[in-house]
């Protein structure tokens, strides 16, 4: 894990070899009170036009509100949605994983944990990840747990985590990384072309997946052990600082 500001030549290298970016819409392009941010999709626009980079984003979204988000944002290729669970653009898309074991998972909280957990109203528009919000009351690590070990034991081809924001339950082989792999096939290019930014748990698989991986300051253990740069600025000041740094490598690249 290395700072921002530390950059190796290896690194940079890397980065002017990439030809897309990923990156994670909650907590990474969002200010800490969840709203996005407005100079973090002007970047994204930028990244795109200046230097052509494929931009792809990844979320735990249903795919009805990534696709939303993209179609005015603009400048982007394709969304992973449901956190790899479905990948594409407007009317082509791909499920991946087994919706029945989410289901099965989806079910099982509901009856067994519904006086901590509310299920999140995107659930209806979701084909394989399903979500619950915390109710009040109740503690994020206490709910984090709870469902962890439920499902290991009642349902062990299904997982959970927790993406800072909400709890996420699906089938097991499904993971922003598998998203990322088939996302790279849709565009036709290696996923270590890819530039990877998140802030959860739920980033992890797609950090390690992607050639180069990068974390906001307040990103989870997980996904600061794994990335291979880290920024000083939380949130979306984290990926604006980001977003300065590629241009400063960028622009040299053509100069």
């Amino acid at each position: 894990m290395t700072k921002l500001h530390e950059v190796k030549a290896e690194i940079a290298n890397k980065i002017k070899s990439s030809k897309a970016i990923a990156v994670d819409v909650d907590g990474t392009l969002t200010e800490e009170t969840g709203e996005i941010s407005l100079q973090a999709i002007s970047a994204l626009r930028e990244m795109k036009k200046k230097f052509r980079l494929k931009i792809v984003l990844a979320s735990g979204n249903s795919y009805p509100v990534l696709m939303g988000l993209a179609r005015y944002i603009g400048s982007v290729d394709l969304v992973i949605a449901e956190n790899g669970g479905v990948v594409g653009y407007g009317s082509k898309f791909k499920v991946n994983g087994n919706r029945d074991i989410g289901l099965r998972a989806r079910e099982l909280v509901k009856r067994r944990l519904n006086h901590i957990l509310a299920e999140s109203w995107q659930n209806q528009f979701r084909f394989v990840d399903f979500a619950f919000k915390l109710r009040k009351g109740h503690s994020w690590s206490e709910a984090v747990k709870l469902v962890s070990n439920l499902i290991e034991k009642e349902i062990p081809e299904a997982t959970s985590t927790f993406s800072g924001v909400a709890i996420h339950v699906k089938d097991r082989s499904v993971n922003k990384g598998l998203g990322l792999k088939v996302a790279s096939e849709m565009i036709g290019i290696s996923t270590k072309e890819f530039i990877a930014i998140g802030d959860s748990d739920v980033d992890v698989e797609m950090m390690i997946e992607a050639g180069i991986s990068i974390a906001v300051a307040n990103a989870s253990p997980k996904a600061l052990k794994v990335a291979d740069l880290v920024t000083t600025k939380p949130y979306a000041d984290g990926f604006m600082e980001f977003y300065k740094l590629i241009s400063r490598i960028l622009e040299a690249k053509s100069d």
